[in-house]
């Protein structure tokens, strides 16, 4: 057992003798690390997330409760474009743009969602990936200009954002995938792609029961770049023109050197 795990074992064992004490319906949660790093030879990781549950009755299972992880990323507007074959051209037609969306997004629980709790929680709680608020969208026709889409229309376009960042493996849903280790601990690995955006993330437990949500707790993960790849990262957002215009300029002077040396051959 590595390290940081042993630490977070301990961590819950401590707490979770605490929470007994309390005689009061609690988590405990632990990750395994609370900052990511990303250096040019990152190719995705896996954060472990540890936890406890009361239990006061003895006799009570682990299984009469359901425990939902939701490990979430920075919110950021995405447009979807949808495009239409025009004289025999595919070009991109309406537009619709999502104001608040999760850059990453996954989901583990001890059963499938639709038996833990009705669509109506799981909407409130943004629990399930078709469950996300993306906020009220903006529509925009092909000459930019605002447009009114149906209902169907914008649920349609939803379905596309949500298959993109499926297929980019951002969004991810795994029922069953937190693993009871006896009657009150669990662990969830949660799996973080090469691609992932860097920002803060949060990553909540909840803790349902008969349908309801009898605890939940919630945890800060920051995933940030680090080294050169930070620098270079930074410049480039912080200071766009500049950026663009050394990274032209580079270009020019790689060419050049390029001509002369292929000159003098």
């Amino acid at each position: 057992m590595s390290l940081h795990r042993f630490h977070a074992f301990a961590f819950l064992a401590l707490a979770f003798m605490q929470v007994t004490s309390a005689h009061a319906a609690q988590l405990v949660t632990d990750l395994s690390e609370h900052q990511v790093r990303i250096r040019s030879n990152f190719t995705g990781t896996q954060i472990l997330l540890f936890g406890a549950i009361e239990v006061n009755n003895a006799n009570e299972r682990s299984a009469d409760r359901d425990v939902v992880v939701v490990v979430t990323g920075p919110v950021q507007p995405v447009t979807v474009r949808r495009k239409e074959r025009l004289a025999g051209i595919w070009i991109n037609n309406d537009a619709l743009t999502f104001p608040k969306v999760p850059g990453y997004y996954a989901v583990a629980s001890s059963r499938p969602l639709e038996v833990t709790a009705d669509i109506a929680l799981l909407k409130r709680e943004q629990i399930g990936i078709d469950n996300v608020n993306f906020g009220t969208p903006v529509a925009r026709g092909l000459d930019g200009d605002p447009k009114i889409l149906s209902v169907d229309d914008e649920k349609n376009f939803a379905k596309a954002l949500i298959r993109n960042k499926k297929r980019e493996k951002l969004y991810n849903a795994d029922p069953g995938g937190i693993v009871f280790l006896g009657q009150t601990l669990f662990r969830a690995t949660v799996e973080i792609p090469a691609n992932v955006p860097v920002g803060l993330y949060t990553a909540t437990v909840f803790l349902i029961s008969d349908g309801k949500v009898v605890d939940a707790i919630a945890t800060p993960l920051y995933i940030d770049k680090s080294g050169l790849e930070r620098f270079l990262y930074r410049f480039a957002h912080n200071d766009a023109l500049l950026y663009g215009l050394i990274a032209v300029l580079g270009a020019a002077l790689a060419g050049w050197l390029g001509s002369a040396v292929l000159r003098q051959r």
